[in-house]
């Protein structure tokens, strides 16, 4: 068992001031990224190298990233801060003072601060030694009580829990929020789990590198081609609120991994095999060809959409996926947009319940293809309502009612006067309708898909009508002129 590192000779609180006395009797003169290195790469370097996003993804601004992927104990000019200097745009960046301060740094290990109390070590993020293994294998006992014998927050700032009396840090002590500055500081769940801007594993895999094989977090928890935002983390284990000290240290770092399921998006036969290392009844077990996925493949091998549940499922209306879902593409091969996958439920079209959700556009239900448009908002006539062609479905209504193509029984309007009022849906076209076949009309079966139909009178009778309709060619001696609440309403009006 390793025993544990004397964190400090000897504390005490006096005038309100803790002071702890170094280790080493004379002060370690070797550059350290915080006191000499910090300062230049934030006047040369950070203008530029700096945010979430910066040019060729490495940050001056950031420990982590200003001293590279490189083995602890190896020169920092191994990795991407000397392939940037030596770069003919960054030539003359720096003096020749700072280029030695930042070989000196380099040559050394490129440690995060000077030894004192603590070895150089014990700041390295990439040493066994490190502070953050150290309190892992205490259970981070140090961090979270504050009479632990160890206990950071005699002489640290920004530790969750600091001994009572002591009431300032001591001098020359680091607070441990200047590099754990996430919302939430040393609690955040980056800190221990994922990275800076990154709740969810795996660690950087240069500073920690058995997180490399961790292949499953990403797909679940980040944006993904399954879902724009990713799973929450509770979705799978149970986690504590942010700032709750009393249950980290109680049940959050007790160097187990629980597995638990929301029941609202994973189901209630979610299970998870801690052996195996699989989900089953969860997510992934929709009648698919994989209902059981291994936590370890997770993102060493892309689903499909008949993984999960057959395209189309068993049983399942058989048209498009595009005809009722936005995140499929027409083929049900791939996702198209991925905001109502994977979310706990079902989803028509956008997801809103109404009508518009699949065809039309929110509370209106008419959709723009074909010839809607011209029975929406007739220039001629009145408005067809939806009825007169299809069975509306009622609240509750099992819709659509498992056919390619939508149903259509023409009813109301289209069958006034006594007309068949036929809809053959291989030629997409109407015959014997009281709207169109009168007498002598030039077009007396339109197609659905011709779209906007011929806005004249004689496309639906003929102008006048044949015999024994009086020939005179003055309509509006009898008729009213053709109006959007009177022409075509079923009634010949005088």
């Amino acid at each position: 068992m390793r025993r544990r590192p004397l964190l400090f000779l000897s504390c005490f609180v006096a005038a309100a001031l803790a002071s702890c006395e170094t280790r080493r009797s004379e002060p370690d003169e070797t550059p350290a990224y915080a006191t000499d290195v910090a300062p230049i790469l934030s006047a040369k370097c950070a203008s530029c190298h700096a945010g979430s996003a910066p040019p060729a993804g490495w940050r001056a601004d950031r420990y982590e990233s200003a001293a590279g992927c490189v083995a602890s104990g190896r020169s920092v000019f191994d990795g991407p801060l000397a392939s940037a200097l030596a770069r003919p745009d960054h030539a003359g960046l720096l003096t020749s003072a700072e280029r030695s301060v930042l070989e000196r740094w380099s040559a050394a290990g490129g440690a995060s601060a000077r030894a004192g109390t603590h070895d150089r070590s014990f700041t390295d993020p990439r040493s066994p030694a490190s502070h953050g293994n150290f309190l892992r294998d205490l259970r981070y006992r140090p961090m979270l009580a504050a009479d632990d014998p160890d206990a950071c927050g005699r002489c640290h700032d920004g530790v969750v829990a600091k001994p009572s009396g002591v009431a300032f840090a001591a001098e020359g002590a680091t607070s441990c929020t200047t590099c754990h500055d996430e919302p939430g500081g040393t609690l955040a769940c980056g800190t221990c789990h994922g990275a800076p801007g990154r709740l969810y594993p795996p660690r950087d895999p240069c500073f920690h590198p058995e997180a490399a094989g961790d292949h499953g977090h990403e797909p679940h928890a980040g944006p993904s081609a399954s879902r724009a935002e990713g799973l929450a983390c509770a979705t799978c284990h149970p986690q504590p609120a942010l700032g709750d000290v009393a249950t980290v240290a109680s049940t959050h770092v007790n160097g187990h991994v629980e597995v638990w399921f929301d029941y609202a998006v994973a189901g209630r036969e979610a299970r998870f095999d801690a052996t195996s290392k699989k989900c089953t009844g969860t997510c992934h077990a929709r009648g698919g060809q994989r209902p059981e996925v291994s936590w370890s493949e997770a993102a060493g091998k892309a689903l499909t959409c008949n993984d999960c549940h057959g395209s189309p499922p068993a049983g399942h209306y058989a048209g498009r996926c595009t005809t009722c879902h936005h995140e499929a593409d027409a083929t049900g091969t791939a996702l198209v947009a991925s905001k109502l996958h994977l979310n706990g439920r079902v989803d028509l079209g956008d997801g809103s319940g109404r009508c518009g959700a699949c065809h039309g556009n929110g509370d209106d239900p008419w959709p723009s293809t074909a010839a809607h448009p011209a029975h929406r908002m007739p220039a001629m006539s009145k408005a067809v309502a939806c009825e007169t062609c299809h069975d509306v479905p009622q609240p509750g209504d099992r819709h659509p009612a498992g056919k390619e193509h939508a149903s259509v029984r023409l009813l109301g309007l289209a069958a006034s006067d006594g007309r068949r009022a036929v809809f053959d849906p291989t030629s997409q076209s109407c015959s014997d309708t009281y709207c169109h076949a009168g007498s002598g009309a030039a077009r007396p079966t339109p197609r659905w898909t011709d779209g906007e139909p011929a806005r004249t009178c004689g496309a639906c009778h003929s102008a006048p009508p044949p015999l024994p309709h009086p020939q005179s060619t003055t309509c509006e001696g009898c008729h009213p002129a053709p109006s959007t609440t009177t022409h075509l309403d079923g009634v010949i009006s005088r």
